[in-house]
């Protein structure tokens, strides 16, 4: 084994990462944050092997989207949301005993096990409203402990998320959707802003 197959590795493990995020439609930053890759480098990525592909992958433009109160405004957002949120937990990229859980930044595994996630929530759940960056949005805030929380529901044992500067606290929405009968119907998420 030569001195330079481990540099190479860790390399080829970035790119991985990116080729997989930009499938997702990850932007930029969020992609520079996980993998360490410089911007023009993941750009270069996306035009080389998505711009021009036989089904193009859309590029997001502009920052990714710092707001919580898309996340949890209706019960189907939040229930959507603690799903994902649900599958974070499980997968270890945040703690509630020692918050905010691993450093993630320059993680590749941490962000092969979000893109898991995202996979797993994808196939879980349908139809659904929350994107890639809205789900990073998700756990960002989480991590941060200031905007969102986690809390479970005395009736059905479901843990949701919630806004923790909303007063009153949000009922869990799966006993307000599921408890009186009332359909789910997905909203979009707004665009990043």
């Amino acid at each position: 084994m030569r001195a330079t197959d481990d540099r190479y590795r860790g390399e080829q493990a970035k790119f991985d990462l990116a080729m997989r995020m930009i499938k997702h439609e990850a932007r930029t930053g969020t992609i520079r944050y996980l993998t360490g890759l410089h911007d023009d480098r993941i750009r270069k990525l996306y035009t080389t092997y998505f711009k021009f592909s036989e089904a193009p992958v859309k590029r997001r433009r502009g920052r990714s989207p710092t707001r919580v109160g898309p996340l949890v405004r209706t019960p189907q957002r939040a229930l959507e949301s603690g799903v994902f949120a649900n599958l974070l937990l499980a997968n270890g990229l945040f703690s509630v005993e020692q918050p905010p859980g691993p450093n993630l930044k320059g993680g590749i595994d941490w962000g092969h096990k979000f893109c898991e996630c995202f996979e797993s929530f994808d196939v879980l759940v349908p139809n659904h409203a929350l994107s890639f960056e809205w789900g990073w949005n998700l756990l960002s805030s989480i991590r941060r402990g200031d905007e969102l929380g986690i809390a479970r529901c005395s009736e059905c044992s479901l843990c949701y998320v919630f806004d923790l500067l909303s007063l009153p606290r949000s009922a869990c929405p799966s006993c307000l959707l599921f408890g009186r009968g009332i359909g789910v119907a997905f909203e979009p998420l707004p665009a990043a802003g």
